[in-house]
């Protein structure tokens, strides 16, 4: 019977570790990490499917990223566990199953993780890669409390894995700006539409986030400019890729901006920027999966 409880409870601590590090989402960014590879840089002209498929250097840097994409969830975890409880209380109860030092003890292992694997990619991939493990550490310890610069740092930390590749591979082109600028205004959009959803958590635990210092009027017009803009910028862009399959991708993407607008001229409680947040989890969803169309 003993044998049989302790399994059980090392199967729930396992589980309550993958749900801390988010597996979903860290599955997805190697999914786009290696679409992008094939797809976005364009390194298809060159390669085709196979010789990306037996390229160790794309395994390579997918695990590198993984593991420092889980270590900046456990140090958010680490940081966030209070107002956790608060905002999401059904969610932490894993929290709560995995202690803090077991939170930064594998948060350690996996950055010596990601730093090991960086290193069979040569000295320049091997610095980057550390630099983006500093920079997720930084972020949670440091710059997400910071309004603003928080949400600018958080959007940008999306957007450096795929830097990575165009390193790797020697290539940058003017659809990867596009893309990347297109993904960096979404997501730092959903990163302040997440402080209208947490904002009962911030006020508790004290934390001067947008909302509580410039209030809820001024923040939506904040969240309402930067909606607006990332439309025009779509719509600038549209002319270059009018031709191409993605194109339906960047349609869909201003119907659902659209439609939250919709919601956000009507928000007024946590529950309906959630629906907006969720919204913004399809688009980028959506994003990774047309990567194929370009």
């Amino acid at each position: 019977m003993p044998n049989t409880t302790n399994k059980s409870t090392r199967l729930i601590k396992v589980i309550a570790l993958l749900s801390l590090v988010r597996w979903y989402n860290v599955l997805l960014v190697g999914i786009a990490l290696f679409l992008s590879a094939s797809f976005l840089l364009n390194i298809n002209k060159s390669l085709g499917w196979r010789d990306i498929i037996i390229d160790p250097r794309i395994y390579l840097e997918i695990l590198a990223i993984s593991f420092f994409i889980q270590a900046g969830y456990l140090i958010n975890a680490f940081y966030d566990f209070e107002k956790d409880i608060i905002n999401k209380p059904q969610e932490t109860i894993f929290g709560r199953i995995i202690s803090k030092r077991t939170c930064i003890n594998t948060y350690i292992l996996f950055v010596f993780l990601g730093l090991l694997f960086s290193y069979f990619l040569g000295w320049k991939v091997f610095a980057f890669n550390f630099f983006f493990s500093f920079f997720l550490w930084y972020y949670s310890h440091r710059l997400r409390k910071i309004n603003l610069l928080g949400e600018i740092a958080a959007a940008t930390l999306t957007i450096i894995p795929f830097l990575s590749l165009s390193l790797i591979y020697n290539n940058f082109n003017n659809t990867f700006f596009i893309y990347g600028s297109f993904i960096f205004a979404i997501t730092l959009t959903r990163e302040i539409i997440k402080k209208m959803v947490t904002l009962k958590g911030d006020l508790i635990v004290g934390q001067q986030s947008m909302p509580i210092v410039l209030g809820i009027k001024k923040t939506k017009s904040i969240i309402l400019f930067l909606m607006i803009v990332t439309i025009l910028l779509t719509m600038i862009n549209l002319p270059s890729i009018l031709h191409t399959d993605i194109s339906y991708f960047f349609y869909a993407s201003i119907l659902l901006i659209l439609f939250s607008i919709a919601l956000l001229v009507k928000a007024k409680t946590p529950k309906h920027f959630d629906r907006i947040n969720s919204i913004y989890k399809v688009i980028i969803g959506l994003s990774i999966l047309s990567i194929s169309l370009i």
